[in-house]
């Protein structure tokens, strides 16, 4: 620099001196000169043009601080300097002020001549309704700590576990999550981020996601990834479940009347077996299928994620009631086959018939082995199949049941 360029830059910082925040204007003018006599001084090296901007911290006052939204008002509290402000030659003298933030989920950038204009520029990007327009948002690439990938590891590690019906609604219900939830990094993740999505759930699906949410955490938790679930700070609900009494008698034969009629082709096999077996209607699957004088099929109330068989012995009734050649399944959506049930038990659902199962049989055998064949007792449950009853003992208080004729 020239005698006379620094006798101009020491009149300048000497009156900026005097002027608000004038401490932080002299610190920026005097990096700016810095710039200038280093990039001055390497005039003669080949990639001058790349002489990268200083940067340094800047701070704002309390009564700046206010004005901003709440969020912000923490932030800037806690961490005291926090916005970073970069300096660039524009002309001879003149310097271009760019305020950045990037941090806590936002990115924040306000450029001017004036630093009190770039200051201000920022307040006003701070307000209450203005702050959620610079949210960061979340990048689909790949990441080492994605929520996303974590819930994959875990699901994978399910497979085998659980029905492949379980597995395409943990698969679903996560896909339906908000993008930014699904990227965020799993250790940034909050309990109140993940209660903000359950409280505007049904009951069922609050069940569901909380119960994803739970194996996701509990998993990276023990990969020690994470050192706290926050779910564990989430109260679990359980849903009310329906009042899904048993039929009458008389409901029972207006039951084995109306089935026959051709509009229920489409959900008489499944509704005979949740009459003569117990079944649940999620039980009734490729999966079931007849051994012997068995029924075998999986059943859905199982712990620890283990999976479990049901076999039990086939009624008298049941082997003239279903057309054993045909699927044992139900042939309709879940819609359509939720309107016939309720169409053909005059209101009530696909599991009065379970019920109805259980209240006949506990009129003729002892409630333990209902338990078994309704699939309650998983204390009974060894491994595929039940062991402590020969099949002989079970076929013999099948037979004892007498169920009603229509």
């Amino acid at each position: 620099m020239t005698e006379n360029e620094i006798k101009f830059a020491s009149n300048y910082i000497a009156t900026i001196a005097l002027e608000d925040n004038g401490a932080e204007k002299v610190n920026i003018a005097i990096q700016s000169l810095l710039s200038t006599y280093l990039k001055e001084a390497s005039l003669n090296a080949p990639n001058n043009d790349d002489f990268k901007p200083l940067s340094t911290i800047i701070t704002f006052t309390q009564k700046e601080i206010l004005k901003m939204d709440s969020k912000f008002k923490k932030i800037f509290i806690a961490n005291g300097l926090v916005a970073r402000i970069r300096t660039r030659k524009c002309g001879y003298y003149q310097t271009t002020y760019e305020i950045r933030f990037r941090s806590h989920g936002y990115n924040i950038s306000c450029t001017s001549k004036n630093l009190e204009e770039a200051k201000a520029e920022f307040i006003r990007k701070t307000k209450p309704g203005e702050i959620d327009n610079h949210k960061i948002k979340h990048s689909k690439r790949k990441g080492k700590h994605q929520f996303y990938v974590y819930f994959n590891e875990w699901l994978s590690l399910k497979r085998g576990n659980i029905g492949e019906k379980e597995i395409k609604r943990f698969q679903t219900n996560f896909n339906n999550l908000p993008e930014e939830l699904r990227y965020t990094p799993i250790h940034e993740i909050r309990a109140i981020d993940l209660d903000a999505i359950l409280k505007d759930v049904q009951p069922r699906k609050y069940e569901e996601l909380r119960t994803l949410f739970n194996g996701i955490f509990k998993y990276a938790l023990a990969c020690g990834i994470i050192d706290r679930n926050p779910v564990a700070l989430i109260k679990f609900k359980r849903t009310e479940r329906q009042n899904r009494e048993s039929l009458s008698k008389d409901e029972v034969k207006s039951f084995l009347r109306r089935i026959k009629d051709a509009k229920y082709d489409e959900i008489r096999q499944g509704a005979y077996i949740l009459y003569y077996f117990g079944l649940r209607p999620c039980e009734i699957d490729e999966e079931t299928h007849v051994e012997g004088d068995f029924l075998i099929t999986r059943n859905r109330k199982r712990k620890n994620g283990k999976i479990e068989y049901k076999k039990i012995p086939i009624p008298k009734d049941a082997w003239k009631m279903i057309d054993w050649n045909k699927p044992l399944t139900f042939q309709c959506g879940k819609e359509k086959f939720h309107n016939l049930f309720k169409e053909l038990l005059e209101g009530k659902t696909a599991y009065s018939l379970r019920h109805t199962f259980a209240t006949v049989c506990q009129q003729y055998v002892r409630p333990d082995i209902v338990d078994i064949w309704m699939g309650d007792s998983t204390t009974r449950l060894v491994g595929k199949v039940y062991t402590h009853f020969p099949d002989e003992f079970m076929l013999e208080n099948m037979l004892k049941v007498q169920f009603t004729q229509a």
